[in-house]
């Protein structure tokens, strides 16, 4: 009886071994699977094989690879750049996180060697229409995973996406016309590097490409950029002596900035702020003809212009008379004024010109403006009477006087007659 039990069991224990061995085996290995999707097609973007996974293997184990080829092919008329990238569809993350892969291309050029779980918006290659990319996916499995994770599942999603190769118009012109030339226009592909390079003509100096109310490459003739779009230019280019000295100005967040030419100050406030402009200085001969009345010419002259973008700030100019040039013989420096040409009437005035003063220990005549033309330095000549406000009430008294004569001499006359 005991030895019929013992046999049973041992049958038993023995069928119990196998099932348990069969279970096992069906778990040892790891599966991997994965599909396909593709964006872009109207662009004409093909992915073959298509409409089947690339991967459907079973009971993999840690060293093993398995590869798939892919053949990417251009069936639009216009050139496409595409990606590739992998997302975990379901399944385990201990296992998406230990599987490797390497992309290769036709010529086994390598597009991508790392974790499958960074294999996001890799650019592969650009493809023209017609054009086809052959490319090998080889995934491994990390050897030293062991074998903790038998049985389990990983499926993978592999995404070919395409963006059209975009092509720019890129457009440089002088200004003016007769100021320069500038190189470098044309049509451009998505990231390709534009350089624009501008010279100046006899007269002229190159000052800065303007885009719109923006300001590039200030002083810098040559200007590089990356095509990401259709842009227009212009290459500005300023009349220019010998003597003619430029300058970069750079306002800060409260509109302030700062320039010394050297005898020739300039500083901006009331500003857009932080901005970056330029200023040119040239002493210049404006206006030299003529004179304000009751003014002698000092023989200064100093022409300004400034950017478009720094219109509206306040400059105080402090001009050096001593180092541009010493003064005639016998001028008293409280007698300098400073006055604007008046391109317009052709004279010399002091509209724009706010607030101005001397400061005789530095040899400085400054003045507070709001707009930028030729200035000249005048002194009053010696004897003449000084036009403040006293002197036009001397002037407005001897006009009533001479009514009072002329009304006197007119009665007594009259009275004579009688």
């Amino acid at each position: 009886m005991y030895r019929k039990i013992a046999g049973y069991a041992v049958v038993i224990v023995i069928v119990l071994l196998i099932a348990v061995g069969i279970m096992l085996a069906a778990k040892t290995g790891w599966t991997f699977a994965s599909e396909l999707e593709i964006i872009g097609d109207d662009l004409g973007i093909m992915v073959i094989p298509a409409n089947t996974p690339l991967f459907t293997e079973q009971n993999m184990a840690p060293g093993d690879t398995s590869s798939a080829t892919v053949t990417v092919i251009n069936e639009g008329r216009h050139d496409f750049s595409f990606t590739l990238s992998a997302e975990k569809e379901n399944g385990d993350d201990s296992i998406y996180n230990v599987l490797w892969i390497d992309v290769t291309g036709r010529n086994l050029t390598e597009s991508y060697s790392g974790p499958l779980k960074d294999l996001a918006n890799i650019d592969i290659t650009r493809l023209a229409g017609g054009e086809d990319e052959e490319l090998t996916l080889t995934v491994k499995f990390d050897q030293s995973s062991g074998n903790l994770l038998q049985g389990a599942l990983a499926s993978v999603k592999f995404i070919f996406a395409a963006e059209q190769h975009r092509r720019y118009t890129i457009v440089a012109e002088p200004r003016p016309p007769e100021g320069g030339t500038v190189t470098g226009s044309g049509v451009y592909a998505h990231g390709d590097p534009v350089t624009l390079a501008a010279g100046a003509n006899d007269g002229y100096a190159f000052v800065y490409y303007l885009e719109g109310s923006e300001l590039h490459s200030i002083l810098e003739s040559d200007y590089t950029f990356t095509a990401l779009g259709d842009r227009s230019l212009f290459a500005e280019f300023w009349e220019a002596m010998e003597s003619t000295r430029f300058a970069r100005v750079d306002l800060d967040e409260k509109g302030r900035g700062f320039v010394d030419f050297g005898g020739v100050k300039l500083e901006f406030f009331g500003g857009p702020p932080n901005i970056s402009g330029v200023v040119s200085f040239t002493p210049c001969d404006k206006g030299k003809g003529s004179a304000p009345g009751g003014m002698v010419p000092t023989g200064l002259y100093f022409c300004f212009r400034r950017s478009d973008n720094l219109a509206g700030a306040r400059v105080r100019l402090e001009l050096n008379y001593d180092e541009a040039l010493p003064l005639p013989e016998g001028v008293k420096e409280s007698s300098l004024k400073l006055y604007r040409w008046n391109e317009a009437l052709h004279r010399w005035d002091q509209f724009h010109i706010i607030d101005q003063g001397i400061n005789a220990q530095e040899n400085i005549i400054w003045a507070d403006v709001d707009n930028f033309s030729a200035y000249g330095i005048f002194y009053r000549k010696p004897g003449a009477l000084p036009r403040t406000s006293a002197y036009l009430y001397w002037l407005i008294l001897l006009a009533l006087v001479v009514l009072a004569m002329g009304y006197y001499l007119l009665r007594r006359r009259a009275k004579t007659q009688l």
